[in-house]
Parts: C-alpha cells; structure tokens; sequence
C-alpha cells in the first residue's frame, strides 16, 4: 500500500511541476514603464519648479580615455550643463546655447573614474538629469 502511495506521489510531482513551468511560460510580461517622464512638479516663488528626466543621452568613451557627451532636448532657453560624481563634486561644466536653435549637443567631458555620475542640463525653471555609471 506504501509503495502505490509512493509510486502515485512520484508521478504526479513531476507532472505538478511541468504543469507550474508551462503556466509561467504561457504568462505576459508587462510592458517596461516609459523612460522619459516628469518626476518631480515643485512649485517655487515666481513661477514653477520641475526636474524631468533628460533624453536622447549617450555617454561613451572617446579618445584617449575621455567621455564623449551627446544629449538632445527641446530648450527654450540657454541652460548649464554639469556632471557630478556620487559625492555631489562637480567634475565637469559648460554652458548650453540655444543661439544656434539647435535641439542636440556633443561634448568631450574628459577623463572619467569609475564611479555613478549624475548629468543635469539646468534652465531657470527646469531641470533635466540622467545618471550615468562608469565602471572598471
């Protein structure tokens, strides 16, 4: 009686098992969130605040271990850019000019160590970021 018990357990667990499996397999995945969306909203004295993620950003290595920095975004008007490793340090600077009307920008921002970078492009009433690791 014990060994039909044990024979019946031994088959079905198996078949338990494949049944779990093909469910998991036959189950959508969700669709990932979209990137590009507004994360904070603060309101300021004289008008509004925002920080938004920024878009169209690469960073790769360039030349002679530098960086090369391409972002595109709508301005409309002249913005700084900075890049800041994990400890808030500024390690790069450079001003943003719309005097072109152009929507894209490429810069060489120069060695960079392995670390977490955070790369803002600031207005007067905006700010875009993206963060960035650079490892080993």
């Amino acid at each position: 009686m014990k060994q039909k018990y044990a024979l019946a357990l031994a088959v079905s667990l198996p078949m338990a098992a494949l049944s779990l499996t093909l469910q998991a397999q036959n189950q959508k995945i969700a669709a990932p969130a979209q990137e590009h969306i507004l994360v904070t909203a603060d309101s300021e004295e004289g008008g509004e605040n925002k920080k938004e993620t920024l878009s169209g950003i690469n960073l790769k290595p360039a030349a002679k271990g530098t960086f090369q920095l391409d972002f595109a975004q709508e301005l409309d008007e002249n913005a700084t850019l900075q890049v800041k490793n994990h400890a808030g340090k500024t390690v790069f600077t450079k001003p943003v000019s719309i005097a072109d009307k152009k929507n894209a920008w490429s810069y060489n921002v120069g060695k960079l160590r392995p670390d977490t970078y955070l790369v803002e492009v600031k207005t007067s009433n905006t700010t875009y970021w993206t963060k960035f690791k650079i490892g080993n």
